[in-house]
């Protein structure tokens, strides 16, 4: 059976990365159901980021994701009903909450290190081809992207 997203080539690309990201993701959470990890591999970056940090904001997770602040929201409070996190107000802005592992959240993130390092060594060797790095070429895109939307790029190339 042919697969017709493959057949669309560059037009089909947006679909073919969506369906890699939900097989990936799948595929993860398989890995965690396995060992008996109770966590969602959606919720993996904003986790990472609050892990390595030790504290940080909503906005600051928003700036270096460049996800909506909603998706943003969402993931912290399944964060904060696993209790992985919790939050402080911050003592010069009131306003603001500080994100901040809990102790179940240091022990997740320990038990999660050494999958993560094997999860990346097996993206890695499946990325790598013989010929090409499908990582650099993403990367590429998504860079060509930033300086030029494709919205604007097929707008100028319709007239």
């Amino acid at each position: 059976m042919q697969d017709t997203l493959q057949q669309l080539e560059e037009l089909g690309l947006g679909s073919r990365l969506n369906r890699l990201s939900e097989y990936l993701m799948k595929e993860t959470q398989l890995v965690y159901d396995a060992l008996h990890i109770d966590f969602d591999p959606y919720l993996f970056p904003i986790f990472k980021i609050v892990a390595d940090q030790k504290t940080t904001t909503n906005s600051e997770i928003q700036q270096q994701l460049q996800y909506t602040q909603p998706a943003i929201t969402q993931a912290l409070k399944k964060l904060f009903n696993k209790a992985l996190i919790h939050y402080k107000v911050d003592p010069i802005d009131k306003r603001k909450k500080i994100v901040s592992l809990t102790p179940k959240g240091h022990k997740t993130h320990q038990q999660m290190i050494p999958l993560w390092q094997v999860i990346d060594t097996q993206i890695k060797w499946l990325t790598e081809g013989s010929a090409t790095n499908l990582i650099h070429h993403i990367t590429h895109l998504e860079n060509q992207l930033r300086k030029k939307s494709l919205s604007t790029r097929v707008l100028e190339n319709l007239e």
